[in-house]
């Protein structure tokens, strides 16, 4: 897997910095917490677009999710979704993409059956793809990449 890159630090204020906040308080604001608000400059997005585009797929830190609003600069805070179920561009780059199947984000923000340059898991495919580039049903899902499961899928590829 690709790993991590390097992120820009945030450029402007966090949105959930409140000093004056008490533990206990709830600070999500719709759909219990599933929409969270993320700086411009630390999401990976789609290429070729400049700054992160409504419903594109993002990736951010270990999480994911899909924009829900065009940002105007670097330093916006833009909502992401990270859970639900999203039309998204798929590229199948191993094969056939069949119900179910762990897609992936990579470090250019791309949505694929890849694990290669994975930075996240992005969800599971809700359709099949036969080859090639298509828009899915896709179940969105923030899920670190954990090691220690990818470890444990590895040895049990083999036979007893």
């Amino acid at each position: 897997m690709g790993g991590w890159i390097v992120q820009p630090e945030e450029v402007a204020a966090n949105y959930y910095l409140d000093t004056y906040r008490e533990a206990g308080e709830e600070v999500s604001s719709t759909y219990e917490g599933r929409h969270i608000y993320v700086q411009e400059v630390v999401l990976v997005h789609a290429p070729g677009s400049g700054l992160v585009q409504k419903g594109q797929p993002v990736a951010f830190w270990e999480g994911v999710g899909i924009a829900l609003k065009t940002a105007t600069s670097t330093a916006e805070n833009v909502p992401i979704d990270t859970e639900g179920i999203w039309r998204v561009s798929v590229v199948s780059a191993i094969g056939s993409i069949v119900i179910g199947q762990s897609l992936y984000i990579d470090n250019s923000g791309v949505v694929t059956d890849d694990p290669t340059n994975a930075i996240a898991i992005f969800g599971y495919s809700l359709q099949t793809i036969a080859a090639g580039t298509a828009v899915i049903a896709v179940k969105v899902h923030w899920m670190a990449l954990n090691w220690g499961w990818l470890w444990w899928w590895i040895i049990n590829q083999f036979p007893n």
